[in-house]
């Protein structure tokens, strides 16, 4: 049933995805939190990823933004948190009275404002019949273990405290640990290698030894740390970001990271180490090369050392990485942002980034292609592998491993669950030959039954 006929005298603000889910709760702006009592809806310009990361869960029940993108790192927190997101819904919901009761439909990109009587009950009645069906899916993805069809199953999360979920899951470990992010709130100890020591032990405790994919800091874009007074750049995203920032300043930033994650792995934890925004295989060797210093320094064991592939030039150029890197990890969020030249955080570009643009579709499509046969596993991540629909054309091009959000692993553990060999290459066609998100969104709900 169509959402804007659902309800017969609601105001629906027309936004963007950004993340699945409906909720039931009146709004509150910033400035409104100290007047009002119980969940609510928060509605806000915009938010920053440390904005999002201190939300208090027991009382927020999403978020609606004026602006902002689908793929933001605000977004990715709102993903890793479980929170239903709007971005991008315009001006108009910044005049919401507060109090006024909204159904927020994160699935759809919708805030339905202004409900009462039976369009109230209509839309309660739906948060309750997703709530149980996302029990259900929960319920069955940890009792079927494992995902099928050789796809293996990783999380990531944004707060420590969420690590002891792992074991609540069919995830079989972290795979991918955004260090910049555990910092959030706390800019002042990201160059403080006994602090990043203590993380990763405390995480590898957490998740009862299980394996943890650490990628370093990247910094830069939408994720600015002004503690490390960094200069202004008018393109934060085509900029000092990530490794090149790394190996800009390796004696506070790199080397330190990597002599804290030696130091865990010689105490026990099962770490792989992963490299942010490589375009150069250069890059990676350097930084390769000044891993294995550090480890012969510490006496410590080797671990895996691989890219996360987001930039289209180490993307294109696959086959030189493939000949040194243990494994690769295809980032969907930026790569998606550079092929398509499309800001994610610019609110008028938040209906022009389609992760399954068959440009980005082949992109992954040549990754896997040219991965598989050299023996060197490629996992994916950010919002598209936690879609259902995202993450079954991620396994049809030819990803060996997903990284899930926690909330998102029941959907996407089912979606894998209904693919064959003759689905994969259906899918396969079509994100090749047509692709977007529409298309393929049509072709995987009605092939798969979701």
């Amino acid at each position: 049933m169509s959402m804007d006929r659902l309800f017969d005298h609601a105001a629906t603000h027309q936004g963007v995805s950004g993340t699945r889910g409906w909720v039931v709760a009146p709004v509150r702006g910033l400035d409104d939190q100290a007047t009002l009592k119980g969940r609510y809806i928060l509605v806000a310009d915009d938010l920053t990823p440390a904005d999002t990361a201190a939300l208090d869960l027991d009382l927020v029940a999403g978020f609606c933004t004026a602006s902002g993108g689908p793929t933001s790192h605000t977004v990715q927190v709102a993903h890793g948190l479980g929170i239903p997101a709007v971005v991008a819904a315009g001006p108009a919901v910044l005049d919401l009275a507060p109090g006024t009761v909204c159904a927020l439909d994160g699935t759809g990109g919708l805030l339905h404002a202004g409900l009462d009587g039976p369009d109230l009950r209509k839309a309660i009645a739906r948060e309750d019949e997703q709530a149980a069906h996302a029990q259900a899916r929960r319920e069955a993805a940890l009792a079927a273990g494992p995902a099928p069809g050789g796809v293996g199953l990783t999380t990531t999360f944004i707060k420590p405290e969420q690590a002891g979920e792992l074991t609540r899951t069919a995830a079989a470990g972290i795979g991918l640990l955004a260090t910049e992010l555990l910092f959030l709130g706390r800019e002042h100890q990201i160059t403080d290698e006994n602090a990043h020591h203590q993380a990763y032990l405390d995480l590898t405790h957490a998740v009862h030894g299980a394996e943890i994919t650490v990628r370093t800091l990247d910094i830069g874009g939408d994720k600015p740390v002004p503690a490390l007074n960094l200069p202004h750049e008018d393109n934060s995203f085509l900029g000092v970001r990530g490794i090149r920032l790394a190996l800009r300043r390796p004696d506070d930033l790199l080397i330190p990271q990597l002599r804290a994650l030696y130091r865990a792995a010689a105490d026990g934890a099962r770490l792989r180490i992963m490299f942010p925004m490589v375009t150069h295989l250069a890059e990676f060797t350097q930084a390769a090369a000044l891993a294995e210093t550090v480890r012969l320094h510490l006496a410590a064991p080797k671990v895996p050392l691989g890219v996360m592939v987001e930039v289209p030039a180490c993307a294109l150029a696959i086959d030189r990485f493939v000949q040194h890197v243990d494994f690769l990890s295809v980032g969907t969020n930026d790569l998606t942002q550079y092929l398509l030249a499309a800001s994610r955080t610019n609110p008028a570009l938040a209906r022009d980034i389609d992760p399954l643009h068959v440009a980005v579709n082949r992109t992954v499509a040549h990754i896997a292609d040219t991965a598989g046969p050299a023996g060197v596993p490629v996992s994916a991540c950010g919002g598209l592998a936690a879609s259902p629909v995202g993450a079954a054309v991620l396994a049809s091009l030819g990803a060996s491993s997903l990284t899930v959000t926690l909330p998102a692993i029941p959907a996407v553990h089912e979606a894998l669950s209904r693919l064959d060999d003759t689905a994969r290459q259906s899918i396969r066609d079509e994100a090749l030959t047509t692709g977007g998100t529409g298309h393929l969104t049509q072709h995987i709900t009605a092939l798969l039954g979701l």
